[in-house]
C-alpha cells in the first residue's frame, strides 16, 4: 500500500487520488501512517479506565489514577519526596475537534495530557530552579526521581508520568501501538499522543517529527509521538491551544499533629514498593536505602550515615515513618533529619517490625516542617 504525509491540499487533487488508489508511490512520499480515531470505542483505553462517554466535542472518562497492578511502582526512584501513589478520583474530558493555533505554546512544570489508562502526564520538568545558562528547570529523569516506567507520585500522592509510560506502552502491545495504531493517550490541547515505532521500527517518524514532536498522517490527523529512547520525550510543545481537561478529588494524607503531608525530598534509592490491604486500611510501604544524610539521634545529638536500608511506609495519621527536616540548632551544619516514627493506631496484622532501619533516628518531639504544598 502506497501512503503519504499529508502535504496541503494536493492530496485532494483527483489525479493524485487516483494515483493512490491504484497503488502507484509518488517519489519522496514517506509511508502512510493513518491512525486510529475510534476514541469513543472503551477498547481504546485499558481496563483502569470507566464511563467513557462521548459527545459531538468532547470525549470523557473516569479514573483512580492507578495503572495496571502489574506495573512496577517507584521502582528505580532515587530522589523522593516521600510520597505514595495512592486512589484519586478523576474525571477528564478531551476536546474532540482539537485545531493548531498559529503560535505553539511551550509546556510548563505541570499537567500535559492524559494517558489511556487514566493517568496524568506531565511536562518533565521539576519544580526546580531554571537553569540561566539553558532556561530550562531540571529533567525529573536526570534528577533521579522517576521510576522504571517513567513516573511517580506527587505531592498529592498522585501518580503521574513525565516521559513515555514504557510501561503501559509495552501492556498495549505492538498489535494496539504499531498495527492498530491506537493512541497511549491525548495532550491538553486534544490532539492524540502515539508511540508508532516502539515496536517496529518501520513505523519510525523521529526524524520527521516538528518542533513540537507532531506529525501528520496520510488523512491529515495531527498527533504527537513519543521517542522510544532516552530522554523518552513526549511532546515538547502544544500545536493548539491547551485547555484544562481535568478534574479531582482527593483527601490528603496528614501526620499525628493533624499537618497535611506534603512530602520532604530526601535521596532514597527506592528497591521494592508495595500495598498491603488490611481490611479497609491499605498501608503503603517503600523499601530502600538512604545513600547519605545527618541524622538526628533520640539523644540530641547527630549521626551521619550511608548506605543505610530502611523502609518509609504509611497507613493512616497514628502509622507512619517518615524522614522530616528537624528544627535548626545553633550546633547544627547543613540539613537534618529525624525520623518520625508512629505506631499507635497501626492496623494489627500490619508487622511494622520488619520495617527496621531508622526507627534509631526518631529525634525528639518537634513541629516538622514542610514545603509548600504543590501537586508535581
Amino acid at each position: 500500500m502506497c501512503g503519504v504525509q499529508a502535504f496541503g491540499d494536493m492530496k485532494k487533487h483527483l489525479s493524485f487520488a487516483l494515483l493512490l488508489a491504484a497503488g502507484i508511490c509518488l517519489p519522496g512520499f514517506v509511508a502512510a501512517h493513518a491512525i486510529d480515531t475510534n476514541y469513543c470505542d472503551a477498547k481504546t483505553y485499558t481496563p483502569e479506565v470507566f464511563d467513557v462517554q462521548c459527545d459531538d466535542r468532547h470525549i470523557a472518562f473516569k479514573s483512580n489514577g492507578l495503572p495496571s497492578t502489574d506495573h512496577p511502582l517507584m521502582k528505580g526512584v532515587t530522589a523522593t519526596n516521600q510520597q505514595f501513589p495512592r486512589a484519586h478520583n478523576y474525571t477528564f474530558r478531551i476536546d474532540r475537534r482539537p485545531r493548531p493555533e498559529g503560535r505553539k505554546t511551550p509546556t510548563e512544570a505541570g499537567p500535559i495530557g492524559v494517558a489511556v489508562n487514566g493517568i496524568p502526564i506531565f511536562d518533565p520538568s521539576t519544580q526546580g530552579r531554571v537553569d540561566p545558562n539553558t532556561g530550562m528547570r531540571p529533567h525529573t529523569l536526570v534528577e533521579g526521581e522517576l521510576d522504571i516506567c517513567g513516573g511517580h507520585a506527587g505531592r498529592g500522592d498522585d501518580y503521574h508520568y513525565h516521559i513515555a509510560p514504557r510501561c503501559l506502552i509495552e501492556q498495549l502491545g505492538a498489535e494496539r501501538i504499531d498495527v492498530k495504531k491506537q493512541p497511549i493517550g491525548f495532550a491538553m490541547d486534544g490532539f492524540p499522543i502515539h508511540a508508532l515505532g516502539w515496536f517496529d521500527r518501520k513505523n519510525d517518524i523521529e526524524d520527521k517529527l516538528d518542533d513540537c514532536r507532531g506529525f501528520t498522517d496520510a488523512n491529515g490527523r495531527y498527533f504527537y509521538n513519543v521517542m522510544h529512547a532516552a530522554k523518552w520525550d513526549i511532546l515538547t510543545c502544544f500545536t493548539g491551544r491547551p485547555k484544562g481537561f481535568a478534574k479531582d478529588e482527593w483527601e490528603a494524607r496528614r501526620d499525628s499533629r493533624g499537618h497535611e503531608i506534603v512530602g520532604y525530598p530526601l535521596k532514597f534509592t527506592i528497591a521494592a514498593y508495595a500495598v498491603e490491604e488490611h481490611g479497609a486500611e491499605r498501608c503503603h510501604v517503600a523499601s530502600g536505602v538512604v545513600p547519605r544524610e545527618q541524622i538526628l539521634l533520640t539523644s540530641g545529638e547527630t549521626k551521619k550515615i550511608e548506605n543505610q536500608a530502611g523502609a518509609l511506609f504509611y497507613c493512616n495519621s497514628g502509622c507512619y515513618g517518615m524522614f522530616f527536616e528537624a528544627d535548626k540548632r545553633a550546633s547544627f551544619r547543613g540539613r537534618v533529619l529525624y525520623f518520625d516514627k508512629v505506631i499507635e493506631a497501626c492496623p494489627a496484622a500490619f508487622d511494622v517490625a520488619k520495617f527496621t532501619g531508622f526507627e534509631a533516628y526518631k529525634g525528639p518531639p518537634q513541629s516538622h516542617k514542610r514545603p509548600q504544598s504543590t501537586r508535581r
